[in-house]
Parts: C-alpha cells; structure tokens; sequence
C-alpha cells in the first residue's frame, strides 16, 4: 500500500466531506470520488481512513472486512433494548427505551451511520430549549448513547468511531446536604400523619416505615422499594448484584430499629415485596406525592429520599468512625465501590478538625489537653 496519503475533501456548497483520491497504477490508475456522508472532520478523517485501506486492499486482491448495511437508529434501538433487557432491572431499560424513543423523534428518520456532531448539538438544544430537561438529565442521555453507540460498533451495525466519545458533559453540582435531629423529628412525624390521611393508599400507607427504613439502613430508595422478603434474613439484609446500583452484592446488618419497621409489616401472600403496593409500576407517581405531602407537613421545603442516605451516610463517617468502625465496613453497608464516594460524606468540622491537629501535639508534646 502505497505511503502517500491526503485526506478528505470538503464540499464548499454542501459542507459535506468527500473522498477524492487516485487509485492504482499505470493503466489502471483511476480516480474514486464518493461522498463519506457526513460533515464531522474527526468521523470523515476515520471514513476517509477506511475507504482508503478498502480501495487500495480491493486493488491488490486483498480481502477486506466488510461492514453491515446501513442501519436506521430507530431499528437499532429496538435491538439495544433486547439485549440490555438481558442485563438489566425492568427499571433501567424501561427508561433507556423512553430516552431513546424521545432521541428518534427528535433526529427523525436517521442512520446510525451519519449521526454526528451536527445531531448530538441538535439533540442537546431540543432537550434543553424545548422540554426543559436538566443539565443533569442530559448527560444521562449522553452516557445512554455512548453505551449504544459501543453496542452498536461491537455489533457492526456501525463503522466507528463512537460520537458520542469526545462529547463533554456538562459539570452539574448536585449537592445533597444532611438532615439536622430537629428536621428528621419533622419528617418521621409527616410521614406518620400521611398514613393516616384519608386518601393513603399503597406507598402512603407505608410512608413513616419507609422513611426509618431509609434513614436507619442507609439503602437508596429503589433498593428498598423493590426489596423483597427473600433478602431479609435472620441477622442481615442481602441484596444481589443485579438489585443494586453498582451491580455488587450488598450486606446490611438488622439493627433493632430496622428489625422493628420490619415486624410491622404483615408478609402478605400476594406479594413477595417487603411493601405490598398494588400498582408498583406507578411508584414514580406516589413518590412524588409522598415528597409534597412531607415538604407541606414536616416545613423542610428541601426534603429529598436521598437526603436520608446521605444522612445515614455522614453520621457513619463522621461519627462511626473511632468507635471501632473502619471505613471499609461504611464502604461494604453503603455500597460505595471507591473510597472517594464515602469520604465525600466527611464535611469538615472545625471542631474535629483542631482535635486531629491537637492529637498530634499531644503525641509529640507529651502533654495532654484538659
């Protein structure tokens, strides 16, 4: 194969990429002028690559891998979704299908093939401009299609590069904060009164559990609203890889306080969830409900379920530790596979702070502080 090499050509009309290159020899140099169907430099340089290895192979009679027909992404997602069916909870590629039903719409009538930076910024701008969607939610749908486009690559059902590989998400601080005493006393007294409202049904009827439950445990709210009564043991609560969010078994000791939201819960025989809601699927729904109902009742205008993890959380790490936990147990109850995740749960505190300097002193010193 001949060492020269150009590149591609860019329309000036059209703005779209071309390869234009001499192939062969002597009688039988010829020129090849076809378009490489995009206006991506980075995905027409990698098309003007192939093209270039293919032709110049096919002149001497080499065999060359000889990729899929062109696929409509909307009949690749309806592949994706089968396979991440295989792999996923019912939850997580119910989700993916919504997202990536919601893409097809918005790129219309596509191949996976042309998709490039031109439909990634005009997916970005109707999801920000026209459905108000959070940065935060967006990169989700990014991650969503990196994941796709690697399946799709893997699949040969497209040719590479993966667009989505160079896209930069957006930075989003999502900080969650901790409940004081005072403001957990108020949301266990709003959860309990919304058992009692007249319209309680299914998940409100379970409020004030679910709430110790999550704040007692430290598990996210989908591990506890989907947990069932085979994981709860004697002594322990087991969660599977494939219940829990970093795909990772998940031990969580049964305190006398986990055990006693447990015991006022009947084990019905028409459910094998630990809470018995009817209509599990509309789960969303009543969350959304609940959080309103707690917000209106307990005055923390803020109240997240995830803030009573992230409560759960602090006081493991800030408190626990010294007292004979180490932090590779926290890790092991909340789940965290890095350790970075579970010291972000370690705010600072001038207090503790000065007392890290102090013991130090005290060491070197040999005199002890009153």
């Amino acid at each position: 194969m001949p060492h020269h090499r150009e590149g591609p050509t860019k329309s000036k009309q059209t703005g779209y990429y071309y390869f234009d290159q001499y192939v062969g020899f002597g009688q039988d140099r010829c020129r090849v002028r076809i378009s490489l169907g995009t206006k991506d430099p980075a995905r027409a340089q990698w098309l003007w690559e192939q093209e270039y290895k293919r032709r110049w192979s096919d002149h001497y009679g080499l065999k060359t891998h000889k990729v899929a027909a062109p696929i409509k992404f909307s009949d690749a997602i309806k592949e994706f979704i089968a396979y991440e069916r295989d792999v996923k909870r019912v939850s997580e590629w119910k989700t993916f299908e919504k997202r990536l039903e919601i893409v097809s719409r918005i790129w219309g009538n596509v191949r996976i093939s042309d998709i490039g930076r031109e439909h990634i910024a005009a997916l970005d701008k109707a999801l920000r401009e026209k459905r108000g969607v959070s940065p935060y939610t967006i990169n989700h749908y990014f991650g969503l299609l990196k994941t796709f486009f690697y399946w799709a690559i893997g699949q040969e059902k497209h040719s590479g590069p993966n667009p989505m590989k160079e896209v930069k998400p957006y930075v989003v601080d999502r900080r969650r904060r901790s409940f004081t005493p005072e403001e957990i006393r108020k949301i266990i007294a709003a959860a309990e009164k919304i058992e009692t409202l007249p319209r309680a049904r299914d998940i409100t009827l379970y409020a004030n559990r679910l709430v110790k439950l999550l704040l007692y445990s430290g598990m996210r709210f989908g591990e506890a609203v989907n947990l069932r009564w085979e994981n709860v043991h004697e002594d322990k609560i087991a969660l599977k890889r494939t219940e829990t969010k970093q795909r990772k078994e998940k031990v969580i000791p049964i305190t006398a306080g986990i055990r006693a939201v447990l015991d006022t819960i009947p084990r019905g025989t028409q459910t094998d969830f630990v809470f018995p809601f009817r209509r599990r699927a509309s789960g969303r729904v009543y969350q959304k409900w609940i959080l309103e109902k707690i917000r209106e009742h307990s005055g923390v205008k803020d109240f997240e379920f995830h803030g009573l993890r992230h409560t759960a959380a602090t006081l493991m790490v800030s408190e626990a530790q010294g007292r004979g936990v180490g932090l590779a147990d926290i890790m092991k109850v909340l789940g965290h596979s890095r350790v970075e995740t579970t010291l972000r749960y370690l705010h600072e505190d001038d207090a503790r702070m000065r007392r890290a300097v102090e013991i130090v002193e005290e060491k070197f010193s040999g005199k002890k502080k009153r």
